[in-house]
């Protein structure tokens, strides 16, 4: 009795240093991890719509979402796209839309931006867990890759698989990233309607 009394102290005690660790550990890199995922949307909202303002000012204006009467979860060539975030550009040449949905290998998050004329300027893939080699191409900066996001340029809300360069062995991930765009596209022009 004497020894497991022993061990579950010593067990309580390796448990809470452990816990201590990653609990400081959070404390450090928590503001470094949030600046870099903003970092990281900023550079994907540029990509996929260009803003004009003066250095040093803000490029997007952040929408409250929860303002809209207006559903957030999108339903778009049959496939539910939850929106997570969308911002108007401070120059008002449209709106970045940052949505979420399933890949082939779980969820993919991507920014879509969107032009005054409901039209698609351009997408960009944050987070993926798609498979290397095939769904994984439609993030990479490869030819390939490149061309399969440029083929969503200019398309409108009611875009469908066959319209775009859809890439060959990773259809799922084509059909998500398709139903995404229109997702977006559709969002903003219901946003647009309920101001």
């Amino acid at each position: 009795m004497n020894k497991i009394l022993k061990l579950a102290l010593v067990l309580f005690l390796i448990c809470a240093i452990v816990a201590g660790i990653l609990g400081v550990v959070d404390l450090v890199t928590r503001d470094r991890i949030k600046e870099y995922q903003t970092n990281k949307t900023n550079r994907a909202r540029a990509a996929v719509l260009e803003v004009k303002v003066p250095e040093g000012e803000e490029q997007y204006v952040d929408i409250d979402l929860k303002a809209l009467n207006i559903p957030t979860t999108v339903t778009a060539n049959g496939q539910d796209v939850e929106i997570l975030s969308a911002a108007q550009a401070a120059d008002a040449s449209g709106y970045v839309v940052e949505t979420k949905f399933s890949g082939a290998q779980g969820s993919i998050v991507m920014i879509v931006g969107v032009s005054n004329d409901f039209t698609c300027t351009g997408i960009s893939i944050t987070q993926h867990s798609e498979t290397p080699g095939l769904g994984a191409v439609a993030a990479g900066d490869t030819q390939k890759g490149r061309d399969f996001r440029a083929s969503f340029e200019g398309v409108d809300g009611s875009v469908q698989l066959k319209d775009i360069d859809a890439m060959s062995g990773a259809t799922i991930t084509s059909k998500g990233v398709t139903a995404a765009t229109a997702a977006a596209i559709q969002f903003v022009e219901a946003m647009v309607a309920a101001k």
